[in-house]
Parts: structure tokens; C-alpha cells; sequence
């Protein structure tokens, strides 16, 4: 059994999906707050936009899907891996 289905999983990803985007929506309001249109673009304003829109990916992804983000999915034979045969000589 792996991690992703047990009994508290789904609610935990969920949670933490909503924790990440909380995370990001802070981030954001502090970006929004600190914008000064006379001075120069610092590296760590855009470190901090990076890691906000990380998080509110992540974190949307959590929150809508819980466990059902590890679900397998089937691909069509045209995006398959084909691996050519080698002849056994």
C-alpha cells in the first residue's frame, strides 16, 4: 500500500493543497504591496513570484484532485514509447 491511499491521504492533500495556495496568495499580496514603479526589479522579487506561482500550481492541483492526482492514466498508442525489437540470432 503506498501513502497516497490511505484512510487521511485525500484530506491531507487537499489541505495541503490550500495551505500552498494560501502560501501563494501571500506572496502575491506582498509583491502587489511592495511594487515600486521607479525602482529597478530586484532578483529576489522575481525568486518570490517563482516560488508563488510554484505554489498556487501545486496547490490547485491538490486541492482540486487529492489522491486522485496519482491516478494512472492510459495513453493513446500514438504518445507511446515504441521500442524497436532486436532479432535473437
Amino acid at each position: 500500500m503506498v501513502w497516497y491511499d490511505r484512510k487521511y491521504a485525500d484530506t491531507a492533500l487537499r489541505l495541503g493543497g490550500l495551505a500552498l495556495l494560501c502560501g501563494a496568495a501571500l506572496i502575491a499580496r506582498h509583491l502587489f504591496a511592495a511594487a515600486d514603479p521607479q525602482a529597478r526589479a530586484r532578483a529576489s522579487a522575481y525568486f518570490f513570484a517563482l516560488i508563488g506561482m510554484i505554489g498556487a500550481s501545486a496547490g490547485a492541483a491538490m486541492a482540486a484532485l487529492g489522491r486522485h492526482l496519482f491516478d494512472k492514466v492510459e495513453l493513446s498508442a500514438r504518445w507511446a514509447i515504441h521500442v524497436p525489437r532486436r532479432d535473437d540470432r
